[in-house]
């Protein structure tokens, strides 16, 4: 039986009861308190309903339309950005927004109005949302747009699912050449020359995004010391257009025990010296730069 936790598996809660919805059109199960449940990569207890009731929206994982020419994307909310990523990359279209994972169902996305690499520069996912219906508690259904139910718009992006359940989201992408990002690493060893190359690359138009992983256990000189990352589509187009497949996996979750300070310190020291060179340039596969985990 499957368990029904978020991203952490903390809290835990426990649900009176579990409803499967697969078709866009059915109405609401009778139960209350009720809360969508997508793919449970939420942090904390927000896509959990403890003493209420959850339904699971994975069922809703149709494409109803797609403009080749615009890049507007139609599908229901249970579809997940890897697959939304899997059918518009062959076509020459990306997620406008990502997250650090994909296996995000498009209503999560909505409901908690994800960001990415690039939010200094594009905002959050909720910025590309043309339209998606809502589907009151009460079993109304409304078409939410900018122009169209304006407040329950602006109330269910980055609203928890507390304002219904959606049915489809219309979404927005961009143009892309190919799969492969144009990215350049850099090593710091502080947190200023961190600042500083942050305040360098802000006005870099040239890098559509940038991430930053920091070293926040190494004690003394080595505190806060990491490796900035940027990165853009790249011009270079052809081979694998999909996400491939993972080469290495771990098919078990590690103990407890396993996850402490000395391995943690351990981990981050080999992290941080895999790129020996202070700054290294190369185009690579999309997959790895943006769901490194």
């Amino acid at each position: 039986m499957k368990e029904y936790t978020s991203w952490g598996r903390y809290p835990r809660a426990s649900h009176k009861a579990i409803r499967n919805i697969f078709w866009r059109h059915d109405s609401l199960p009778d139960l209350s308190p009720l809360l969508p449940y997508g793919m449970g990569r939420s942090y904390g207890d927000s896509c959990l309903n403890d003493g209420g009731a959850l339904l699971a929206t994975r069922g809703l994982s149709r494409f109803i339309s797609f403009d080749s020419k615009s890049g507007v994307l139609k599908a229901e909310a249970g579809v997940t950005l890897e697959e939304v990523i899997n059918f518009a990359l062959p076509r020459g279209w990306f997620l406008p927004v990502t997250p650090g994972t994909k296996y995000v169902t498009l209503g999560g996305a909505v409901a908690n109005d994800v960001h990415g690499k690039n939010h200094h520069k594009s905002g959050t996912f909720g910025c590309f949302v043309r339209a998606f219906e809502l589907v009151r508690s009460d079993g109304e259904r409304l078409e939410c747009s900018p122009e169209n139910e304006k407040d329950l718009y602006r109330a269910t992006i980055g609203g928890l699912g507390l304002t219904g359940l959606v049915t489809w989201v219309e979404l927005q992408l961009i143009p892309v050449k190919g799969p492969y990002i144009d990215m350049v690493s850099l090593k710091f060893s502080s947190l200023e020359e961190f600042f500083e190359i942050s305040a360098e690359f802000s006005s870099k138009p040239q890098y559509e995004y940038t991430v930053a992983w920091l070293d926040c256990v190494a004690g003394g000189e080595g505190f806060g010391r990491g490796i900035f990352m940027a990165g853009t589509h790249s011009d270079k187009s052809g081979g694998e257009r999909s996400c491939p497949k993972p080469q290495i996996g771990v098919p078990f979750d590690f103990p407890e025990i396993a996850l402490n300070k000395l391995t943690i310190k351990a981990f981050n020291a080999l992290y941080y010296r895999r790129q020996r060179e202070k700054e290294v340039k190369k185009c690579e596969h999309f997959n790895p730069f943006f769901y490194p985990l």
